[in-house]
């Protein structure tokens, strides 16, 4: 019956101790809601509590971050114990009862420590060292992570049981809602008083476009925030992708100035090439650091933050800041690095693209006014806005009578301008005109139209260049070309009439030498005539004469005058020519001693450009929108696709280990004289290797005959 009476007695004794500590922890939480304790402050009334419940000797509490390493470190008896990287805090969370408590996540009781390896006396002469003393331990349980454990230690054995270790742990369930309380309102105030800091640094970075002053107002800014010897901006040169040091504050700051570090290298080096911050506690362990730096300025770099200034996706440089004073850099510290370092990104992209800009249209104001060339720039109604000053010079109009005009009063009538509001934005259209100058004189010139905008407006801006010149040169060309060619044909003419006439006198034992050089001197003479007509036809052509004589003729008919042409090249190399032609395919309706010469000179190239005894294909098909589209097909080298619409320029020719010779005139005819024919001509691969030439013609149809 004693037993019953003892065992009841302690058990309510037991009940009485957690109301009790539950009791005092409550009104704890309560003062901590009411005034907003700081840890610091409320930590001292924890060790009461657990002191005064449990009648023990000592106390401590340590806590923990996510990754269990010490972030707080409190001795109840000795408030002044050193911090928490102490080399006895670290042994405690390697080996010791707390470690292992806050690793399994529950409490646990030590009987005797001279008997438990996890006790580890905070001095070397505890009297723990000499004689039994018990430990009880619990964690700290924020849901199903620990924040930390608080220990209490009494002297003798066995001087706590599982009842007592109940009562602990409704203890560390109560400090922990404090500690998880205050550490909320210490975040909530740090974070109120970082965003007022971040306020006023936003302000005072972007009220400048000036890159200088607001890389300046950073530094002064940053000193509001990092407590470290020596900061640092460094900016990308883009030509050279480096990092150049522009302005610092601290220790060796004069001298870090002008420092040209390669992305490559050093930790400010890393963070802008990975866009990634960085915090190094320990800088002589890490192989990203260079001593660049530190030779130069003559300091040592032992710890140091970096974050990048990134704008969009670009990098435009990092913030660094080296060696704290006192103490170490903290993710906190490097988080509000990364947040000044997005303010000062923005604030600093504005100024650069301000400076780009301010650059840009004294560049822009100074080749305006410099200009050889006259330039004016109007509205989207035409009405001249601003003038160089070499335009009111060729014009010979004062500014406020040339600022008062349309664009079209100074062009003649006959000139066929742009529809401006048509002018796609940022392209410019080119095209000859004829301006008419104050005096009345015209002048031939060559216009150059760009529509583009300055903020909210657009304008067009025109620039004129004087071709009067050129015009003349080139009117004295033409004339002498076609005189030269006229007086050609007649001479010429005569050669080739003499030459047939030669060939029925020449006696019929005539030695084959002579015979061949009568043949080589005929067919000379008739490709210069050709190529006399040719010239003939591509200035008529261009000069956009129309093709006055077109007959209905049959593409075999064509393509066999062709054959007859060529066949000697052909027959010498041994290449075959295969028609395929289908015998129903409509006629044309064609200039035929043009296409004619057309399909001589496709046919010619072909033999020039192939190998021997590889066959040439012309081949012919009615297509969908009623042409018949001819082709001619070697197996030779084929042309490269980035040469497929020169060849047919005038002058161009495609250089081959086969074939260099030529002038470059008979692709330029077949294109005048298909494209005068209302076809097409082009190049592509031939089905089995080589070049493909294709071409479409007009069908011939009744009405032709009518017209």
């Amino acid at each position: 019956m004693m037993d019953y009476v003892n065992s009841e007695t302690v058990n309510e004794s037991i009940a009485a101790k957690r109301l009790e500590a539950i009791y005092k922890m409550s009104r704890l939480l309560s003062a901590v809601e009411a005034d907003a304790h700081n840890i610091d402050a409320i930590l001292p009334d924890v060790f009461e509590v657990a002191l005064e419940l449990f009648q023990a000797h000592d106390a401590s509490i340590l806590l923990v971050n996510e990754d269990l390493e010490v972030t707080r470190f409190w001795h109840a008896s000795d408030p002044n114990f050193p911090h928490e990287d102490a080399p006895f805090v670290k042994d405690v969370m390697a080996r010791g009862l707390a470690n292992w408590v806050i690793e399994n996540k529950r409490a646990h009781i030590v009987h005797n420590t001279q008997q438990d390896r996890r006790w580890i006396p905070h001095f070397p002469d505890h009297l723990t060292i000499y004689e039994p003393w018990s430990i009880a331990c619990t964690p700290f349980m924020k849901r199903s992570d620990v924040i930390g454990a608080v220990t209490i230690i009494k002297p003798g054995e066995n001087q706590f049981n599982d009842d007592e270790l109940e009562v602990l742990n409704v203890l560390g369930n109560q400090a922990t809602d404090i500690l998880e309380k205050v550490r909320i309102l210490e975040e909530s105030k740090r974070q109120l008083r970082i965003s007022s800091l971040l306020n006023e640094a936003s302000r005072s970075i972007n009220s400048s476009l000036d890159l200088n002053v607001v890389m300046q107002s950073m530094l002064a800014q940053m000193n509001e925030f990092l407590n470290a010897e020596a900061i640092s901006i460094a900016l990308v040169d883009k030509q050279t992708n480096e990092l150049v040091y522009q302005v610092g504050a601290g220790i060796g700051s004069d001298d870090i100035v002008g420092l040209r570090l390669p992305s490559n290298q050093g930790i400010s080096g890393w963070v802008m090439e990975h866009s990634q911050a960085a915090l190094v506690q320990d800088a002589g362990r890490d192989p990203r650091l260079v001593r660049t730096g530190d030779e130069r300025t003559g300091y040592q770099t032992r710890a140091m933050i970096c974050a990048p200034m990134r704008y969009k996706t670009t990098v435009l440089g990092t913030i660094q800041a080296i060696n704290p004073i006192g103490g170490t850099f903290t993710e906190q510290e490097l988080d509000l690095l990364v947040n000044l370092a997005n303010i000062a990104s923005s604030a600093i992209a504005n100024a650069q693209q301000h400076t780009l800009t301010l650059a840009a249209e004294t560049r822009y104001t100074s080749l305006f006014q410099d200009s050889i060339d006259p330039i004016l720039i109007t509205d989207l109604t035409g009405k001249i806005l601003e003038a160089n000053r070499r335009a009111f010079a060729f014009l010979g109009y004062p500014e406020h009578r040339l600022l008062s005009k349309q664009i079209g009063q100074l062009h003649t009538e006959e000139a066929a301008l742009p529809p401006i509001k048509r002018l796609e934005a940022n392209s410019i259209r080119v095209f000859n005109s004829q301006l008419i100058t104050q005096n009345g004189r015209r002048v031939h010139v060559e216009v150059y139209a760009k529509r583009t905008s300055y903020g909210d407006n657009e304008f067009v801006q025109w620039i004129y260049h004087d071709i009067s010149q050129q015009i003349e040169l080139e009117e004295m060309r033409k004339d002498l070309q076609a005189m030269l060619f006229h007086d050609l044909q007649s001479p010429l003419g005569n050669v080739i009439s003499s030459l047939e006439l030669l060939t029925y006198e020449i006696p019929k034992d005539s030695s084959p030498a002579m015979i061949e050089m009568l043949d080589i001197a005929i067919r000379s003479s008739s490709r210069l005539q050709t190529l006399i007509r040719s010239l003939l036809d591509i200035n008529q052509l261009e000069a956009g004469h129309p093709i006055t004589e077109q007959n209905r003729v049959k593409l075999h008919t064509l393509v066999g005058d062709a054959w007859e042409t060529v066949r000697p090249s052909y027959e010498k190399r041994n290449i075959p020519l295969v028609q395929k032609i289908p015998a129903d395919l409509p006629d044309v309706h064609v200039e035929d001693d043009m296409i004619r010469r057309v399909l001589v000179n496709l046919m010619d190239n072909a033999v020039k450009y192939s190998p021997d005894s590889k066959q040439i294909t012309v081949a012919a098909e009615l297509t969908e929108d009623n042409m018949v589209q001819v082709s001619v097909s070697d197996q030779g080298e084929g042309i490269p696709e980035n040469l497929r619409t020169a060849v047919f320029e005038k002058f161009r020719r495609i250089k081959t280990d086969t074939y260099s010779k030529g002038l470059g005139l008979g692709l330029a005819f077949c294109r005048l004289t298909v494209e005068a024919h209302g076809g097409h001509i082009w190049v592509d691969d031939a089905p089995g290797g080589g070049s493909r030439f294709n071409f479409t013609l007009p069908c011939w149809q009744e009405k032709d005959s009518l017209a």
